[in-house]
């Protein structure tokens, strides 16, 4: 049985990276930054997204007038609309981003708001594709390389 040294200096087992990811090899700097970009705006645009089922939902189930029309069946139709889209964003799917971008094109009628959320989500469906589908590039390996690109810039 081998006994270890008390006074020797910590090891530790995980590797650290030193070279980037080869999926990222081709992009340089900027192009990485701008994908990493992209793809914060896709979550972000997920999250508000999100926020417009949760307002559907709400708006579906108030109370209305006996005389006036319901709104009721539209709204619950748009927020299964925004579900689908969402579960689809969420798992960054081919399907996903085209729904994404029918509800972008949908909230540019809501003005202000929904019009920059709208414009805010085009950019960043049309603008970076290679974040969707079977060979998508992930958030998660994304922000780690272009951590460890950042790192090693300002070295």
């Amino acid at each position: 049985m081998e006994e270890q040294n008390p006074y020797t200096s910590p090891q530790s087992e995980i590797a650290q990276p030193t070279q980037g990811n080869a999926v990222f090899s081709n992009l340089d700097f900027k192009s990485l930054k701008k994908l990493y970009h992209r793809s914060c705006n896709v979550n972000a645009i997920t999250f508000l997204l999100g926020l417009g089922f949760i307002f559907l939902l709400v708006a579906s189930f108030l109370p209305v007038n006996e005389g006036e029309p319901s709104l009721r069946f539209v709204f619950i139709g748009l927020a299964v609309f925004y579900a689908m889209a969402i579960f689809g964003l969420f798992n960054r799917s081919s399907w996903g981003r085209i729904l994404g971008i029918i509800v972008c094109i949908i909230s540019l009628i809501n003005i202000p708001v929904g019009t920059l959320i709208g414009i805010f989500g085009l950019f960043a469906f049309f603008g970076a594709p290679q974040l969707f589908g079977s060979d998508r590039v992930r958030h998660k390996d994304l922000k780690a390389e272009f951590k460890l690109q950042k790192s090693n810039r300002k070295k």
